[in-house]
Formats: C-alpha cells, structure tokens, sequence
C-alpha cells in the first residue's frame, strides 16, 4: 500500500510539472498572439487564440487537479505510516 502510495503521489508530482510547464507556455503564446498576430485575416487570428486559450485553460485546471490528488496520496501516505515503528540507523544515534 505505501509503495502504491509514493508511485501515484510521484506520478502526480510528474504531471503536475508537465501541466505546469505547458500553462507557461501557452500563457506566452497567449501573450505573443495578442500583439503580434500571425496572419491578416481576423478570423484566423480569433480561431488562433481560441486554441491557445483553451489549452491555457486546460493545463491550468488539470494542473491544480493533479496538485490536489498529489496532497491526497501525501495524506495517505501520512495516514498509512503514521504508526511505523522508526528504526535506529547504525551511522546516525542522534545528537
């Protein structure tokens, strides 16, 4: 059940970076098409700015759902190790 736990609490981490990333990017592209449009057709510009806004919104919302699941595999791996007994490191007796 650990083992399960630190799997999906580090494949949400992964994700969450992934997501992260990808906002940033298409936050820049938002920003780089709102000045310097790519075409002179405004229906094409529009169309353009739609794809990057809703991938901006995208990777926003699946960035924070990732983040939560995240925090809840970290609770349960408080939960399920919370009575773990701790084992004396033989380099380590604490000062």
């Amino acid at each position: 059940m650990i083992s399960f736990l630190l799997f999906i609490s580090e494949f949400f981490n992964f994700t969450f970076f992934i997501f992260a990333v990808g906002f940033c990017v298409a936050l820049g592209l938002e920003q780089w098409l709102k000045y310097r449009p790519l075409s002179v057709d405004s229906t094409m510009n529009d169309r353009n700015m739609y794809i990057v806004q809703s991938n901006r919104k995208y990777c926003w919302r699946q960035a924070w759902v990732a983040n939560l699941l995240w925090f809840l595999c970290n609770i349960g791996l408080y939960l399920a190790t919370r009575n773990i007994q701790t084992t004396q490191s033989i380099y380590f007796n604490g000062l």
